[in-house]
């Protein structure tokens, strides 16, 4: 007889769908994990295992900002990816709850100024946002019981910075490699940064809530200069192991960019709950012992 699962995780290998697989599991759920060797999909239809799933997350990450940028061949194929995933999960009898990882600041664009409401205009930014955008609207034409989380930028233990994203992982790499931390400008832009433990929270009240909104920031909810962010991690590594080299700042860099997760706090009681310093200290402690 076959597994009954409760929920699957399309990229489960990935920093965010590893985290969320965990949790779920920590919780008592059957959660099974998809990945590019054991793909969602079969012959365009949903693998046994997501068959069954009451909710399915997707936090596939192979089309990050960077490629996204550099080919957008591969932004076509994650797309025509999504497109059949959201028609194979509609095809079933009991369509599953679909969680989608979108992203805060690069759907959102900077036109406005922050904080960004999900009932805000949408600009994306670059063409990573643009691609979550679609996403986003693949499950609105579809009509799937749906919510895309918006999230700011996630940090925590599991982000090693190997792919390029995720300052805080970049930094900490910088510095275990004896190599100087570069900043960007004058580190007056202000970002919003999410511990990777509130995000798996954030799925999972998602999850137990088929009412949720189909659109959902999820953030810390307050800007942190690039600066500030700077000093926490040298009180949490050792000013004496880090080495500051300033590049020269981009005119395309917002000077704001942060989220308010005021409907998320509504619709789910949630809100992030890790101080800064302390999932700093958190991510030091997994880059430092990896």
């Amino acid at each position: 007889m076959s597994t009954v699962y409760d929920a699957g995780v399309v990229g489960s290998a990935g920093f965010l769908g590893g985290a969320i697989l965990r949790d779920l599991r920590a919780r008592g759920l059957r959660v099974s994990g998809f990945t590019r060797d054991h793909p969602v999909l079969e012959a365009g239809a949903l693998a046994a295992e997501a068959a069954s799933a009451r909710v399915l997350v997707w936090a596939a990450g192979g089309v990050g900002p960077a490629v996204a940028h550099e080919r957008p061949d591969l932004v076509e194929r994650e797309l025509e990816t999504f497109d059949t995933f959201v028609a194979a999960a509609m095809d079933r009898d009991l369509p599953p709850r679909i969680v989608l990882l979108s992203s805060g600041g690069a759907v959102y664009g900077h036109p406005e100024l922050p904080p960004y409401r999900e009932d805000g205009p949408v600009h994306p930014s670059n063409a990573y946002g643009a691609l979550k955008l679609e996403q986003e609207r693949i499950l609105a034409r579809a009509h799937a019981p749906s919510t895309s989380l918006r999230l700011s930028n996630v940090y925590g233990p599991g982000q090693s910075g190997a792919n390029g994203q995720g300052v805080l992982a970049i930094w900490m790499r910088a510095v275990l490699a004896g190599a100087p931390v570069r900043i960007v400008g004058d580190g007056e832009v202000e970002r919003d940064y999410v511990h990777i433990d509130d995000v798996t929270e954030a799925v999972a009240r998602v999850a137990e809530r088929p009412d949720a909104p189909a659109v959902l920031n999820i953030g810390s909810g307050r800007p942190t200069h690039l600066i500030d962010l700077l000093e926490l991690v040298e009180y949490v590594v050792g000013p004496e192991r880090v080495t500051v080299e300033r590049l020269p700042g981009r005119a395309a860099d917002a000077a704001s960019t942060w989220l308010d997760v005021s409907l998320a706090h509504e619709a789910l009681d949630w809100q992030a709950s890790v101080p800064l310093a302390e999932g700093i200290a958190s991510q030091w402690a997994w880059m430092r012992d990896a």
